[in-house]
């Protein structure tokens, strides 16, 4: 993980001076992030779970895979293929909103003094980042349409999100005045 990580640093400092072998590097590295993460978190275990740890598991299992998407294009991004784009959206959509997505349920009640009552609804704007990221970055490479539309649903996973721990907070708020 440390060599991952210096590679990384490494890579992102090399871009200033030799942009194609920086590019290069931090795109190998993003991917190697990816697969030790893939390999050693313990998203690999409570994916077998039920409730809020099932679910975090699968957003941080599908983040990793955003993550290795994001390397990739990043690597093919130092070549000269226009995948710049992709590997920006999958890294700062994919990855990160999904880790965003996995811990607010356990940050956000713990920092904000509210309890949320979990539900199979939180899947929903989980599905739909991830889904829309595949019509943004996957169909979107040939379509400009599909990319905006892919933008515009991304856009709208996360206003989703925000208005699933909203009614989650109500929820729990209601459930006990019950």
């Amino acid at each position: 993980l440390v060599a991952i990580l210096a590679a990384l640093i490494g890579g992102a400092l090399l871009c200033a001076f030799a942009p194609r072998a920086g590019a290069a590097l931090y795109g190998a590295a993003l991917l190697l992030l990816a697969a030790w993460l893939g390999l050693f978190d313990i998203a690999r275990r409570t994916i077998a779970a039920n409730g809020l740890s099932r679910f975090m598991a699968v957003a941080l299992l599908l983040g990793y895979g955003w993550l290795a998407v994001g390397g990739m294009a990043w690597f093919a991004m130092a070549w000269g293929l226009p995948t710049r784009d992709a590997a920006l959206h999958a890294v700062g959509l994919g990855f990160i909103v999904s880790m965003v997505m996995a811990h607010a349920p356990v940050i956000l009640p713990a920092v904000a003094r509210i309890k949320l009552l979990y539900g199979l609804w939180f899947y929903a704007p989980l599905a739909l980042l991830h889904g829309s990221l595949l019509l943004r970055i996957g169909f979107g490479l040939f379509d400009a349409g599909l990319r905006r539309t892919g933008a515009w649903l991304n856009a709208l996973a996360i206003a989703l999100f925000a208005l699933t721990l909203v009614a989650s907070a109500l929820a729990w708020k209601r459930r006990k005045t019950v």
